[in-house]
């Protein structure tokens, strides 16, 4: 029996959601099924031409791991392994700037002896999405201790806040002086600037119980365009809209997603303005809405956001999710945490992109199934 008549009939194997690959003696390439065609980005033209050490980009550790089971029939499992993934174009999921060809896998390997010879069964379980949900929690706890201190004096500190704004707007009426007016409306402006900081600050440390209803994301990033128009005409940047007409609608809190996509925008606007200043190329924004084909199960919905504006360095990628990390002189720090804790709380996920002085992409991933159930 050759491989084909060993693997390629058996129609469960393709319709599986594991990556199921096959390798001959010399540790040739013979199939794979359509799931690990998908997650390593080789496909059936590469039967019978690729190694088994390109395949796992030159991992010695693997070839050897291969060739002992090979050797004894031991089979050997890897439970958090990172597959370099061939296709460049491949999708995004949260893990990093690196994220785009890279996908963490439970790793295992047998041995399968047949008259026609011996093979080597891999197989491969993506657990990409579930290493960022463990990383978002993880990453949430940090920021509810903190929010949960900053909740607790928040009212402590709103309290006199209010008095001297209060103060300052009264001795402003009563008197109306001009050197004196500037000193107080200096008073009112950062009393205001620190009360719209603890209101955020507060929204962040609420652990909320999202409120869905059926809500249409191309129609919800329509309006915030025609809200944003102004801003965009001002600043002479051309949005491009790239939506998918078939997307279906999601169960998710509406005002919640727009809160999130509008900050997404002025980030946007505010990254390509700072480009032209410092002699940028004309501002481009692109929106892209489409459903996610990458994993077979849970399907989500992806938005990305692309723009040719400043960028981040590589530096502050470690930080952006960080709370009163920015790099705006005007900036809380807060905009992206908090973005970050609305898009956990609806089950998905946010990864981020960017390179300096090129622009920045940022991909919102939304379950299209699981929020569903919660809304009944």
């Amino acid at each position: 029996m050759n491989a084909n008549n060993l693997l390629l009939n058996n129609s469960i194997l393709n319709n599986l959601n594991y990556s199921i690959i096959l390798f001959d003696e010399n540790l040739i390439l013979k199939f794979l099924n359509p799931a690990a065609q998908e997650l390593t980005g080789y496909s059936d033209r590469f039967l019978d031409k690729v190694s088994l050490d390109r395949f796992f980009n030159n991992s010695a550790y693997i070839e050897e791991k291969a060739k002992n089971v090979m050797r004894t029939g031991e089979g050997f499992i890897e439970f958090e392994y990172r597959f370099h993934n061939k296709n460049q174009n491949q999708p995004s999921l949260g893990m990093g700037t690196d994220s785009r060809n890279v996908r963490y896998v439970i790793l295992e390997i047998s041995k399968i002896n047949d008259a026609d010879g011996n093979y080597l069964l891999i197989s491969l379980k993506d657990i990409t999405r579930f290493k960022e949900m463990d990383r978002n929690i993880n990453s949430e706890e940090r920021i509810e201790d903190l929010s949960r201190f900053i909740a607790e004096i928040s009212h402590e500190i709103r309290n006199p806040l209010g008095g001297i704004k209060a103060s300052a707007a009264y001795l402003k009426r009563k008197f109306n002086e001009p050197d004196l007016n500037n000193f107080l409306e200096i008073i009112i402006k950062e009393s205001s600037r620190i009360n719209n900081l603890i209101e955020e600050l507060l929204a962040l440390s609420k652990k909320h119980k999202i409120k869905t209803s059926a809500v249409n994301i191309n129609k919800i990033i329509n309006e915030i365009i025609i809200m944003e128009q102004t801003q965009f005409l001002a600043n002479n940047i051309e949005v491009i809209k790239e939506f998918d007409p078939s997307l279906p609608e999601i169960h998710a809190a509406e005002n919640a997603l727009i809160q999130v996509f509008l900050n997404f925008i002025k980030n946007s606007v505010d990254a390509i303005n700072y480009a032209k200043k410092r002699g940028g190329r004309k501002g481009s924004l692109k929106i892209i809405t489409k459903i996610d084909y990458s994993r077979n199960n849970p399907k989500f919905i992806e938005i990305e956001f692309i723009d040719n504006g400043c960028g981040i360095s590589k530096n502050d990628m470690k930080n952006i999710f960080v709370p009163f990390f920015t790099t705006k002189e005007k900036g809380s720090g807060l905009g992206l945490a908090i973005s970050r804790k609305i898009i956990y709380e609806h089950g998905g996920s946010i990864d981020i992109s960017s390179a300096k002085n090129r622009g920045t992409s940022i991909s919102v991933y939304l379950p299209i199934e699981k929020l569903k159930m919660q809304s009944k």
